[in-house]
């Protein structure tokens, strides 16, 4: 189906849905309903200098209501009072904060540290893209070496006429319909060149680059965002160190000294290292690497060697490619980029410095192309005799992640030749398995480096073959109890084809999951999880009988979802109990609670399971049972899979009365200053698994009065939540647009 191309208006506040925030969260947290609040309050920060000071105004509109002024009061640490009668109030000394910081596994022995930054903050970073946005396009237009660049503002999205008509017909949030507008914008600005690495490889330029020359120098910077100085912001904008140095004071109000300003206030004013995880944070080394770029390639002309004719380089944010013939050029490219490097307080990883000689195939390329071919003759549909009518245009036509509304033509024909078509899969997991560890083994590279790959390929496989089965399937489910004569035969060859890919299904999990347990990151979970809600949508899910009464038609029946609900259910526990919870290790496995919720209550973890998973033991009495160390995205998942299911009641009461004791010892402003605490005080405002008693404490610590709550409180009931939705969660959506905003992987 054609896809019809829309421009939007433009929106500041759309930074906030793609450039704010980190991937690695879950998929039921995000800025949706925080982008609400600021839009219908008019909420923004006026950034400006005076008198050699950089100053910050908070704006708002002048009939707010009363609980969304509280909600502002303290989200910028001020008294509600303050606020009250005004539209307007100064915050310079409001924005210093402390990030909320989370591990994430990264290597076997080693964790990435991401940060999510206040809403303070977020709201400031709104303003600066908005008035700065020309600056940083430009900022990032001067390297011929950069592969990864914003170049214009993303204005436009694509959707398919048929769905967006759909979700017109229904009810539902208005505001959700305006997020769909916005949902495929994956960044506020557009990109060249490539969006992810690894499509690079797969380019003209690279095999260009191999046929022009015959070595490759790879290097990478080493910790390079946590190394990163922010003053060298205004260095790399006004011409380099000695430059900036000799020729400007500071306190000028340029784009280059607000920059670092805000990038220091976020970090707590911080000026080694800027925060991880942000897409704000990759423009920021950008400009920076740039510079590094710009000065390299002209000190490389000076000594006669040309880019595109002597050598050609590469970099993906902090991955450089260097191709050229002579060893010279390397040498003297190798000691400039280390030279400038050093001025800008960066390093380059001597551990990743690698030469490669052509043909330029790694180990991991070569395992690739083995592991197509083994998902090519595993995952496969096999139909004998196949007819022609069951073409390919219909497969293609089928949503099989959605309720099917769609009429399709039955006759005696056609439903004769869908009962004698012959229908099997190929796919066995143990061989699947077995065949998977040979090529790690013959190929010489680790699991980890090929999972992704190879998940997302059983992923997109699976969505394929679901169709293509669909496309029999459907016939049967529709024709039965309309062809009273022979519903014995339909329903004979419908239970056939049930067991078959129930038992293919089952399969396909397996394996997912023996692979899962050679690498837990986030990136591998959430594509797991894109397996696993794919099964659970497509067996849950009812044909829609065409008719005077539209008829819904389960499209398979129990004992088909319990074989692979229960497969899930078991797989998820083996997860849990291979991986209990560890304190740098908590969101890795977490997020498949997420995908427990979405499934019948019987399949739920047993109360005694989650809390082995979740090491917790008793107080000193034996009485109460006492959680570890979560940080609050974990306490968050926790909350939301707890939900209101009666025999995790206590487990829920426990957490919640746990987390408010830890905030004792905290001052009440360092408890402002913190995001973490900001934002998970803001998220159980609107979370209807909490007492209200409980929402009250947690604003208490605050500082707001029990007037103050209550204004929130009826606010709230527009407003529904700010961070986390904790109902409604349409997780084949969620889903998708993550995995498609994934970064490096």
């Amino acid at each position: 189906m054609k896809k019809k191309k829309i421009k939007l208006r433009y929106k500041k506040e759309r930074v906030l849905f793609s450039d704010v925030l980190p991937y690695e969260l879950p998929i039921i947290f995000s800025n949706r309903y925080f982008y609400r609040f600021l839009v219908k309050n008019g909420v923004e920060i006026d950034i400006y200098s005076e008198k050699g000071k950089i100053k910050n105004t908070l704006k708002w509109d002048k009939d707010i209501d009363e609980g969304a002024l509280a909600l502002l009061a303290v989200i910028f640490q001020k008294n509600f009072k303050e606020l009250k009668n005004i539209d307007k109030v100064e915050v310079t000394d409001n924005l210093k904060s402390i990030p909320f910081i989370y591990p994430i596994q990264h290597k076997p022995t080693k964790h990435r540290f991401l940060s999510l930054i206040h809403p303070a903050n977020q709201i400031k970073v709104v303003e600066f893209y908005n008035k700065y946005k020309d600056t940083i396009l430009y900022l990032c237009s001067k390297s011929n070496f950069s592969m990864r660049y914003p170049y214009k503002v993303a204005s436009y999205i694509f959707y398919k006429d048929r769905l967006h008509y759909t979700l017109l017909g229904k009810k539902t949030d208005r505001i959700e319909m305006f997020f769909s507008e916005y949902e495929n914008l994956k960044t506020f600005f557009s990109y060249q060149r490539y969006t992810n690495i690894y499509k690079f490889y797969e380019d003209y330029r690279y095999q260009r680059a191999e046929k022009k020359f015959s070595k490759l120098l790879r290097m990478d910077i080493q910790s390079c965002f946590d190394s990163i100085y922010t003053h060298s912001i205004s260095w790399a904008i006004n011409g380099g160190v000695t430059s900036y140095k000799d020729n400007f004071q500071g306190n000028d109000g340029s784009v280059g000294e607000l920059w670092d300003k805000m990038m220091q206030e976020m970090n707590y004013n911080e000026t080694n290292g800027i925060v991880i995880g942000p897409e704000f944070s990759r423009i920021f080394a950008e400009v920076i690497l740039q510079h590094i770029d710009q000065y390299v390639e002209y000190q490389l002309l000076l000594k006669g060697y040309r880019h595109k004719v002597n050598y050609e380089c590469y970099r993906y944010v902090d991955d450089i490619f260097f191709f050229y013939n002579d060893e010279d050029v390397r040498i003297v490219a190798e000691q400039l980029f280390q030279a400038k490097m050093k001025e800008f307080k960066l390093t380059i990883s001597q551990e990743k410095t690698s030469v490669f000689e052509r043909p330029f195939v790694t180990d991991i390329t070569k395992a690739k192309i083995e592991i197509d071919k083994l998902l090519e003759e595993s995952l496969k549909l096999h139909f004998k005799d196949n007819n022609s009518s069951i073409n390919q245009e219909e497969e293609e036509d089928i949503d099989i992640l959605s309720t099917d509304e769609t009429s399709i033509e039955i006759n005696e024909q056609r439903l004769q030749e869908v009962i004698e078509i012959s229908v099997y899969f190929s796919m066995k997991a143990t061989d699947f398995n077995k065949k998977f560890k040979t090529i790690v083994s013959n190929n010489n590279v680790e699991m980890k480096d090929i999972l992704n790959y190879t998940i997302a390929r059983i992923s997109i496989k699976l969505e394929r073959i679901l169709k293509r089965y669909d496309v029999i399937y459907k016939i049967l489910s529709l024709s039965l109890d309309s062809n009273t004569t022979r519903n014995k035969e339909i329903r004979e060859k419908k239970d056939r084809l049930e067991k078959i890919l129930s038992r293919f299904l089952f399969e396909v999990i397996d394996s997912v999951f023996f692979l899962y347990a050679n690498s837990k990151k986030i990136n591998t979970t959430l594509k797991v999880m894109q397996i696993l809600n794919l099964c659970i949508i497509y067996l849950d899910n009812k044909y829609i009988k065409q008719g005077k009464k539209k008829e819904g038609i389960n499209r398979f029946s129990e004992y088909a979802r319990e074989i692979v609900f229960k497969k899930i259910r078991d797989e998820i526990s083996l997860v849990f109990q291979a991986a209990p919870l560890d304190e740098n290790v908590q969101l890795e496995t977490l997020y498949f609670l997420i995908t427990l919720r979405s499934i019948n209550l019987k399949y739920q973890l047993q109360e005694e399971e989650l809390i082995k998973y979740l090491r917790l033991g008793s107080d000193e009495k034996g009485t109460e049972i006492q959680f570890p160390s979560l940080n609050i995205i974990s306490v968050i998942i926790l909350i939301y899979y707890f939900g209101n299911i009666n025999s995790f009641f206590e487990l829920k009461k426990n957490l919640i009365e746990q987390t408010l004791e830890r905030t004792k010892k905290i001052p009440e402003k360092r408890l402002r200053q913190s995001a973490e605490y900001i934002i998970f005080a803001l998220d159980m405002i609107g979370c209807p698994y909490i007492l209200e008693s409980q929402k009250r404490k947690f604003l208490q610590k605050l500082g707001l009065s029990r007037s103050n709550f209550l204004s929130i409180k009826k606010y709230m009931k527009q407003q529904k939540f700010i961070f986390t939705k904790w109902t409604g969660i349409d997780i084949t959506k969620e889903l998708n647009a993550k995995i498609s905003q994934e970064v490096y992987s």
